[in-house]
């Protein structure tokens, strides 16, 4: 039987056609659906290390709001001391702080003896006071009030809180400087949160009591839903304990007043991947994981948080890898199966083909035999009106012979060609559709680069990136022994009675003043001049000129375009306008403290009188 198929030419041929195509097609189809798995896979990394930068980004504002809250309580000029031993005056500096500080939930005070005062937002437009009934630890009240504080409707009462005992009094009694705490619940409402709290002491070094201020995790969770990329994926802050801090799915939300923790057996998903990504050699790795959770493939990346120097924060991206590649996978399948087909199209017609041509030949054979055994008159009976019958029949219709098989040829080349046109076509239509998911890939990619580095309520830099620009521009040296030659001007603008015209006209005008006050400034402004919004009402400008007449014109311009343009008109066709005043300072290659110097100058600005500019003098 072996030697049968050695020596057998059709087989031989069948054989060899059907393995060159095999080892050539499949292999080919094998590595590119390998490769693009790997390439898809690499994206979602790089689209999730861009995400997780964002939300890096938003902590550490969320975060630096926090600090900078008591940053702005030393610049106040008000005694402390004083303020917290009359009831009315710490009730509006505790207002005055909430309310020029947005991402701050709760601020509050309580005293030595266990007294507090606190006001808070539960929604945008609603605030709440929690207020001691006695002077010292007892009875406490929570009461819906207006945007001062100031109201006395009662909406729930607890016999007995003594703040002393929570864990953010206890440790900021610590340390001088401002302390996290733990994830806790609030005083009377089922709210879970983070505090920033700090001592305060008198001359001798006796606490008087202790400031604190809130981030609740609605917030928290807030900032995490802008970040969501696809439909069904979720995004998570983690600690190492394996409590969940924040997720945009409802699922993990706290119960009676506790985190939800993977070991509970209530979230299968997190607890078949938390051996995985818990340890520490993984927890900071910042890199993707594949898995399969039910039946469907899963990437899961990781990334840290650094809340302080001995607590940090895992940010945990979950989804199932069908959101970002159902369309891509399909035409992925259909490629394979075209493949598969055209394999199979070309082992038949070759079966086929070998047979077709190799009957004549073994007929054609065996009368070729025939006749070199003298047996003349053996003829040769081919029924068919091709290059073999017409050999057959007549060596002298050999030339018509050859032309017919040329024609024949023709034919196969033209079946080759539509064959190939046919392969070419669906190759464009799957270049198309790759094409189109590279064209969203890179939307995204803009849209991230956009949440990372503006404002997105005045569309210009945030604070984060104008600083880091401003030190690159600064400190970048510009030859190999740098000397202290000037780089330009740092403008530090602030809004006048921005929180009058606030309690005036509303937040949503005052939104509109943000926006319409940016405008304005980039109005005056040259392509190299550079703008970024740094605080509430704040904001800060770089300008590369060279003398300060040319940096007391800018200032000048904006000034003037803010006073010539109206922001709205009154009912009554009163013109309304808004101004600032303007600290400048010039800057030199490795100079420090710019930011304090320039606001130095602002607030001498504020004391003269606003609505003007000083610039790096004792006097404006």
């Amino acid at each position: 039987m072996l030697t049968f198929f050695t020596k057998n030419l059709g087989w031989r041929i069948q054989f060899t056609l059907s393995l060159f195509v095999f080892i050539t097609a499949v292999p080919i189809g094998l590595i590119w659906y390998t490769s693009s798995e790997q390439v898809l896979i690499k994206t979602i990394e790089k689209l999730y290390h861009h995400s997780s930068e964002v939300i890096k980004s938003q902590l550490d504002d969320f975060f630096t709001e926090a600090n900078t809250v008591y940053k702005h309580q030393s610049r106040l000029d008000i005694n402390l001391i004083e303020t917290i031993n009359d009831r009315d005056n710490l009730l509006a500096h505790i207002a005055n702080i909430l309310n020029h500080h947005h991402d701050i939930d709760y601020y509050y005070f309580a005293n030595n003896q266990g007294a507090l005062l606190s006001l808070g937002k539960i929604q945008d437009t609603q605030y709440i006071r929690f207020e001691s009934d006695q002077p010292n630890a007892g009875p406490i009240s929570s009461y819906n009030v207006d945007f001062n504080g100031n109201g006395e409707h009662i909406l729930d009462q607890k016999s007995f809180f003594d703040p002393r005992e929570r864990e953010w009094y206890q440790r900021a009694l610590e340390q001088d400087q401002p302390v996290w705490s733990n994830i806790y619940s609030g005083a009377i409402e089922n709210i879970l949160g983070i505090s920033l709290s700090k001592v305060l002491k008198d001359t001798d070094g006796n606490v008087l009591g202790v400031w604190g201020l809130d981030l609740t995790l609605d917030s928290v969770t807030k900032q995490l839903q802008k970040s969501k990329l696809s439909p069904n994926s979720t995004v998570l802050l983690m600690n190492k304990n394996g409590e969940i801090i924040a997720s945009t799915n409802n699922k993990h939300a706290p119960i009676d007043g506790q985190l939800l923790n993977v070991a509970s057996g209530k979230t299968p998903l997190l607890q078949t991947i938390w051996p995985t990504i818990s340890p520490a050699e993984y927890y900071k790795n910042n890199s993707a994981y594949q898995f399969r959770y039910e039946g469907e493939q899963w990437v899961c990346f990781t990334s840290y948080y650094p809340l302080s120097e001995s607590r940090d924060i895992l940010v945990l991206f979950l989804t199932p890898v069908s959101d970002f590649t159902s369309e891509f996978i399909e035409t992925m399948h259909f490629a394979i199966i075209i493949t598969v087909l055209l394999v199979g199209i070309a082992i038949y017609y070759g079966s086929y083909g070998t047979k077709y041509i190799l009957t004549p030949i073994i007929r054609l054979t065996h009368s070729a035999e025939a006749i070199s055994q003298g047996k003349w008159s053996q003829q040769i009976h081919l029924e068919r009106q091709d290059e073999l019958g017409q050999l057959a029949r007549s060596f002298n219709k050999m030339i018509e012979h050859l032309k017919s098989y040329i024609n024949q040829l023709n034919t196969h080349q033209d079946e080759t060609a539509r064959l190939n046109a046919l392969l070419e076509k669906q190759n464009q239509k799957l270049e198309e559709r790759v094409q189109a998911r590279t064209r969203s890939l890179t939307e995204a990619n803009q849209k991230l680069q956009q949440l990372a580095y503006y404002d997105p309520l005045t569309n210009v830099a945030n604070r984060r990136y104008f600083w880091d620009e401003f030190e690159r521009q600064l400190h970048q040296p510009t030859g190999p022994a740098e000397s202290p030659l000037h780089r330009g001007w740092l403008f530090i603008l602030d809004i006048d009675n921005f929180k009058q015209f606030n309690d005036q006209y509303g937040h949503v005008v005052g939104d509109d003043a943000l926006k319409y006050f940016s405008h304005v400034c980039t109005s005056c402004l040259s392509e190299q001049d550079m703008i970024g919004r740094i605080g509430g009402e704040e904001f800060a400008i770089w300008s590369n000129v060279i003398h300060q007449a040319e940096a007391k014109a800018i200032a000048d311009a904006i000034l003037s375009a803010l006073a010539l343009q109206p922001l709205f008109e009154t009912e009554h066709n009163e013109a309304i306008t808004i101004s600032a005043s303007i600290g400048v300072i010039p800057c030199q290659y490795g100079d420090k403290n710019c930011y304090a110097r320039a606001d130095k100058q602002l607030y001498k600005a504020k004391a003269a009188g606003k609505n003007q500019v000083c610039i790096n003098t004792h006097r404006c």
